[in-house]
């Protein structure tokens, strides 16, 4: 069992958003750089910035341009170069559009991430992660935000030792706009 790793942030502008998106980025770099899988899940209402906290993350891994919500392809893969010369997979999923579990079969994520691809190393962050039904597995992290007047409120919860290690390395995300407090 985790530890008990739950805190929230509540970011007043898009730049305390992407602030926490790039002290998780910096977090998950070690652990992907060891070859550990990571699964993370964003989930909350419609426009609180999960492809912006998603993007945040991606950037600060090493992925250069604009990172775009995947809605309607469903998955974008990203190579991260992580660790040196290392070379780490990246799924960014998006549910939102899943026409049900059949639609998440045919898409095969349900693999990505068992034993013989586990060895590699590999990250997946699935915003609207609930539509998938429990059949991705648990997340290493839930991320959970919601619109907050002014800007996002986005509740962190470690559901894995790896998670917990993640939160508490980037639990210490500094900006002038993004406030912390543990739940």
């Amino acid at each position: 069992m985790p530890p008990d790793t739950a805190v929230t942030f509540s970011a007043s502008s898009a730049g305390g958003l992407k602030a926490l998106g790039h002290a998780l980025g910096d977090a998950l770099c070690e652990p992907l750089a060891g070859g550990q899988s990571l699964l993370l899940a964003l989930d909350g209402e419609l426009g609180a910035g999960k492809t912006t906290l998603a993007g945040a993350m991606l950037a600060r891994l090493g992925v250069r341009g604009r990172v775009s919500s995947p809605t309607y392809g469903l998955v974008h893969p990203y190579a991260l170069p992580v660790g040196g010369e290392r070379v780490v997979e990246a799924l960014h999923v998006d549910l939102y559009r899943l026409r049900g579990l059949a639609e998440l079969d045919e898409l095969g994520l349900e693999d990505e991430f068992e034993a013989p691809h586990r060895a590699a190393g590999r990250l997946m962050l699935v915003e609207w992660f609930e539509r998938a039904g429990g059949r991705l597995g648990t997340p290493d992290i839930a991320l959970r935000l919601s619109h907050e007047n002014p800007g996002r409120l986005v509740a962190v919860h470690a559901e894995s030792n790896a998670g917990a290690r993640i939160v508490s390395g980037a639990g210490e995300a500094s900006h002038p706009e993004l406030h912390r407090s543990r739940i």
